[in-house]
């Protein structure tokens, strides 16, 4: 096989190719000029663009019922670009009835890959409820001929999809295959959805431009039929220097930036807070309201970020935005959307920053449902608010984490205190089916294989909810919850204070999918007790707790009341757990619990 031949072989493998890989190939400068003019315009610009168009996305930036937003890729060599459309009463086949003309808007797209030109525009002017044909091009090259449906105006009854994380889980190979299959499965089931919604964690590596074209590779047949609403997620941020790490793993100096690829790559309405547009937005579609934003504080708030918004913090920016945005809708229905769990099903990583800043808001606003990601396990909450469980829908929000869309997943995931219902979506990928009906939605949750793992449904008229809200007991006697799991450990009262016995650092959590075994204790090691003293080790640092001492042991740490011995055990102020060990802890008297986190 020759240069050329070897060439051509790459070429017709989309998302495989980098141009390092390309200029390796040919050996040459000479070999590159040998080739055919149009071989020459697939390596013009970014490996994988070309003059024909692809990545072609429906989005919406204004009125579903009236306009349709509509997005495709090419590389630098072709600077004009145009959408035709029609409406149409078969299928895709062609445009009839009149076609129109829209020209599209240019910007350059960067990537680690090369440039690559975005040609995007709203088409306006549409009829409510219509059914229309198009394609995209430059007049010459053109994409084959697509549809899209607009919604119907005052829309009380239409479904939609929800998809959790759909990345690849490993950098160096962009494994979207599960993503592929599980969307195609979604779709196939689910002819009359009107649009989908990616909580985040679209990409293993947003940075990293081969991620994103076998993501787009994935579900191009899709996203240029029925409208993406993404939201961000951290992965989204992460350069090709991340690795994945450890449990806690915090990412490294230098291997997070700002969603590029993402914000340039999704044209959604630009009314979220000045500087944060695509990151946080909200849109109406028919009788529901729904709002997303950006959790990645912990990614994105660097000196480049801090610089541009000087004395205003990233999540307080948000903040602000989302409650005006929640105060004036008066839509039936209310949705927020975004990547980070504050009721989460992992193992012990939390979002307690994340939950004080935006839970309360959405609370007070009624928000009805919110979809997160990133744990990729399926959850539901009892209604929630104020961190209180609430025995009705009426009273308060239900959190949804949604599982995962993709490859990726985790084997430390388990039922929390605060679910209803909870699933380990190891077994394979799935999705949430969203059907509204008037004063009802209903929330269903579907494995790839069509088995449905969790049907809810909220009546807003009655209050009412199905299966009903049961909520937990009471605890008899003071309950320690740790990270969400019932550790089996009760508090005991002396006096006025409250004291929590130092074995719930041992405190365990069991995994559905590995038959309910323990498989974590929180990272504690060497535990040791007597009548007199606890010792152990955690988070690398050795502690001695002595009764009767206000001296830590193996530490500089100093409690600021005597350790006691209590019913065999030895115990602490439960404020001293904060002090000490850093966990916040927080005593909900509707179940008789002190829960602690960090």
């Amino acid at each position: 096989m020759d240069k050329k031949d070897e060439l051509l072989e790459l070429v017709q493998k989309p998302g495989n190719i980098s141009r390092r890989a390309f200029l390796k190939t040919a050996g040459s400068l000479a070999v590159l000029l040998s080739l055919p003019v149009d071989l020459r315009n697939v390596f013009a610009a970014s490996p994988g663009a070309s003059v024909a168009p692809d990545h072609v996305t429906l989005t919406w930036s204004g009125d579903p019922a009236t306009t349709q937003t509509i997005t495709w890729r090419t590389n630098t060599t072709v600077s004009n670009g145009v959408i035709q459309y029609s409406t149409t009463t078969t299928g895709r086949a062609a445009l009839t009835n009149g076609v129109q003309t829209v020209t599209a808007a240019l910007e350059t797209l960067k990537s680690d890959l090369g440039d690559a030109n975005l040609h995007s525009a709203m088409v306006s002017g549409l009829r409510p409820g219509t059914k229309y044909n198009y394609r995209v091009g430059d007049g010459v090259n053109w994409s084959s001929v697509s549809s899209f449906t607009t919604a119907v105006a005052g829309a009380t009854s239409f479904k939609f999809l929800v998809f959790g994380d759909s990345q690849s889980g490993i950098i160096g190979t962009p494994e979207y295959t599960p993503w592929q299959n599980n969307v195609h499965a979604a779709y196939a089931a689910n002819t009359d959805a009107k649009f989908f919604i990616n909580v985040g964690d679209l990409t293993e590596c947003g940075q990293n431009y081969v991620h994103w074209n076998n993501w787009y590779a994935a579900c191009q047949d899709i996203i240029n039929t029925i409208p993406a609403m993404p939201s961000e997620g951290n992965h989204e941020t992460y350069s090709s220097n991340y690795n994945s790490g450890s449990p806690g793993w915090i990412p490294p100096s230098g291997s997070t930036a700002e969603p590029y690829e993402y914000v340039h790559q999704f044209k959604v309405p630009q009314n979220g807070p000045a500087g944060l547009n695509t990151q946080a937005y909200s849109w109406d579609f028919g009788n529901v309201h729904f709002a997303i934003i950006d959790s990645q504080y912990d990614e994105e708030v660097t000196a480049e970020l801090k610089a541009r918004f000087p004395g205003t913090t990233f999540l307080d920016l948000q903040k602000t935005w989302l409650e005006n945005d929640l105060k004036n809708t008066q839509k039936q229905w209310k949705i927020v959307i975004f990547h980070k769990t504050p009721y989460y099903n992992k193992a012990n990583r939390t979002n307690e920053l994340l939950k004080t800043a935006f839970c309360p808001i959405i609370e007070k606003y009624n928000v009805d449902v919110v979809f997160n990601g990133h744990d990729h396990g399926i959850s539901r909450t009892y209604p929630i608010k104020g961190d209180v469980f609430q025995n009705s829908p009426s009273k308060g929000t239900v959190y949804y984490v949604t599982g995962r869309s993709g490859n990726k997943y985790y084997t430390d995931l388990s039922k929390k205190v605060w679910d209803q219902f909870f699933y380990d979506a190891n077994d394979m990928p799935g999705y949430v089916v969203a059907q509204v009906n008037g004063s009802s939605l209903t929330l269903k949750a579907v494995k790839q294989n069509g088995t449905v793992v969790d049907t809810y449904t909220i009546n807003k008229a009655s209050g009412t909810d199905s299966p009903a809200t049961v909520l937990p007991a009471k605890y008899a006697a003071t309950r320690v919850i740790v990270y969400g799991n019932d550790s089996n450990v009760n508090a005991v009262q002396n006096g006025s204070t409250r004291y929590i016995p130092l074995n719930f650092v041992k405190v365990g959590y069991t995994n559905s999918y590995t038959g309910g075994t323990p498989v974590s204790n929180l990272g504690v090691t060497n535990f040791t007790s007597s009548t007199t003293q606890a010792a152990f080790t955690y988070n690398q640092v050795s502690y001695t707790f002595t009764v009767g001492s206000t001296t830590v042991g193996g530490s500089t740490k100093t409690l600021t009341s005597p350790a006691i011995l209590q019913d065999g055990m030895v115990m602490i102020k439960a404020d001293d757990v904060t002090n000490v060990l850093g966990f916040a802890y927080r005593y909900d008297s509707s179940l008789n619990a002190i829960f602690l986190a960090k």
